[in-house]
């Protein structure tokens, strides 16, 4: 700095610039800690600002307020090295804060559940089971789930989770917690087909049970036979609420057509007509 600028500052000034950005440093540094509960858990690009900032207020102290002028001097690329007093501070506060910053000793460990792999439809509802040091669960919310305050051993470790969500297979994975402890974790689930189990009993005209008929749905792409007290029950790969065409045969006699609504709440009764 020339010198007429650096008399235009009085040590006091510098004193008091200094003061404030230690002010400034302090609050920033607590306002972190609040949002981030921890210091620890501080991201490394908050970290090193704050460093940044921590070594400029140490330097600007000792140039401005202590006039400090110690010179450190090395051989550099066939050329000498020269650097200030506040420059080696600045340099020694960046190189022990690097070194010395503190590790997290807990993570907070998400996962990010998908009901397919382009990512565009998020599980709602379910549970997530996941085998850390030992087992624990949590509900899926909107495609989301949070372990809190896992142990930092963990990290870049491989766990077992198992999503148990209805409509999709219950698979366990093996997964990789990412080393930095904030990166999300994405879970693909895969779906089951629609299946529908469905129910329903076979009578005459007077109500009485039909035992033995065949029992034809969907023009014959699907058929079953009702046991000796008219009853019947088969799964079927569609959703609840649908209607397909079903018929209903005593022999080769067909007593029965109509289009009926499936499902797995509502039996069937299926009505046979007169020979």
């Amino acid at each position: 700095m020339p010198a007429e600028a650096n008399k235009a500052v009085s040590p006091l000034s510098w004193v008091i610039i200094t003061g404030l950005g230690f002010v400034l440093f302090v609050a920033a540094a607590v306002i972190l800690m609040i949002f981030s509960n921890k210091a620890a858990s501080l991201s490394p690009q908050l970290y090193f600002f704050l460093l940044i900032f921590a070594a400029l207020i140490a330097s600007g102290f000792l140039f401005g307020a202590l006039k400090a002028h110690a010179k450190y001097s090395g051989q550099l690329h066939n050329g000498t090295l020269a650097l200030g007093g506040p420059a080696v501070i600045f340099c020694l506060i960046i190189y022990f804060g690097l070194k010395l910053k503190p590790e997290a000793d807990s993570f907070d460990a998400k996962f990010i559940v998908f009901g397919d792999e382009s990512k565009n439809e998020l599980v709602n509802g379910g549970l997530l089971k996941v085998l850390f040091n030992k087992p624990d669960s949590a509900r899926i919310e909107n495609g989301v789930v949070t372990f809190n305050e896992q142990p930092a051993t963990l990290l870049g470790k491989s766990i077992t989770v198992t999503p148990a969500v209805a409509g999709y297979y219950r698979k366990s994975q093996q997964i990789v917690i990412p080393v930095d402890g904030r990166t999300p974790i994405e879970l693909h689930l895969k779906k089951k087909p629609d299946s529908l189990i469905v129910s329903g009993l076979v009578v005459d005209m007077q109500g009485q049970p039909v035992p033995d008929v065949l029992i034809v749905l969907a023009d014959g792409l699907y058929k079953t036979n009702a046991d000796q007290l008219g009853n019947f029950s088969l799964t079927l790969p569609i959703k609840d609420g649908t209607e397909l065409p079903v018929r209903v045969y005593t022999g080769k006699k067909l007593r029965f057509n109509s289009t009926q609504i499936f499902s797995s709440k509502v039996p069937l009764t299926l009505q046979l007509n007169k020979l």
